[in-house]
Order: structure tokens, then C-alpha cells, then sequence
């Protein structure tokens, strides 16, 4: 396989690691607005979701880079976390955008910034994780 390949095929996985990624954020997303915010407060529920993220995306990444054939350079790993990070990106405007339009997104409460803090650090932890992560 040739180096081109290869990164195309970090990037496959890297769409991989998205999707895996923006539906866990999804889920974890409704049960801290539904459940967690209402009774702990927006900051607390913030901090939980984000923790259990940083448990769940490294063995997320590790069981897509296991699928991988092994010794897999910087440059594919590269390419998995800009082709996940990509796509979480996107998805999260296209999801804001898609609640704003519906009006959903009005009728909850404001985020505070550390509460909004806590999202752009989970994505730098999900970029890494492929970086970080050996085989």
C-alpha cells in the first residue's frame, strides 16, 4: 500500500472516529441538558459529560486504530484526526443550526463560558487521541 493509501485510509477511519465521536456527544449532550443541568447546574453537568468524553474517545480511537494494519505513521494518524475532527465540527453547525431553526435551541438556558469552555477542550482531546495513541 502506498503512502497516499494509507493516509486515505486514516482518513476513512478518521469519518469513522466522527461519527462515533458527534453520537456519543449527542447522547451525553441529552441527557446533560435533560437530566444533569435541571438538578447539578449547567457547570457540573458540563464537567461530567466532558469526563466521561475523555474516557470514552481514547478507546473509541484505539479500537478504530486496531482495525488499521499496524506501525501506522504520524501522517495517517494526521489524517484520522482531521478527517474526525472535520466532521465533528460540521455536524455540531449543522446540528446548531438545525435547533436554532426549530426553536429548540431558545428555550433552554444560557451556558455560562466555563460551561462552554468545556466543549472546545473535549475536541482537542478527540483530535489527539490518534496522535497520542500507538499500535
Amino acid at each position: 500500500m502506498t503512502g497516499r493509501e494509507q493516509v486515505l485510509q486514516g482518513g476513512r477511519a478518521g469519518l469513522l472516529y466522527g461519527a462515533y465521536a458527534f453520537l456519543l456527544g449527542a447522547v451525553l449532550g441529552s441527557v446533560r441538558e435533560l437530566f444533569l443541568a435541571p438538578v447539578l447546574g449547567g457547570l457540573a453537568a458540563a464537567l461530567m459529560e466532558g469526563a466521561t468524553m475523555a474516557v470514552l474517545l481514547p478507546l473509541a480511537a484505539w479500537r478504530i486504530l486496531e482495525r488499521m494494519p499496524p506501525r501506522q505513521g504520524w501522517e495517517v494518524r494526521a489524517a484520522m484526526a482531521a478527517a474526525g475532527l472535520a466532521l465533528v465540527v460540521l455536524a455540531e453547525i449543522a446540528l446548531d443550526v438545525a435547533l436554532e431553526a426549530s426553536g429548540i435551541a431558545g428555550a433552554r438556558a444560557p451556558r455560562s463560558p466555563a460551561e462552554r469552555a468545556v466543549g472546545p477542550a473535549v475536541l482537542v482531546w478527540f483530535a489527539a487521541q490518534p496522535l497520542l495513541l500507538r499500535r
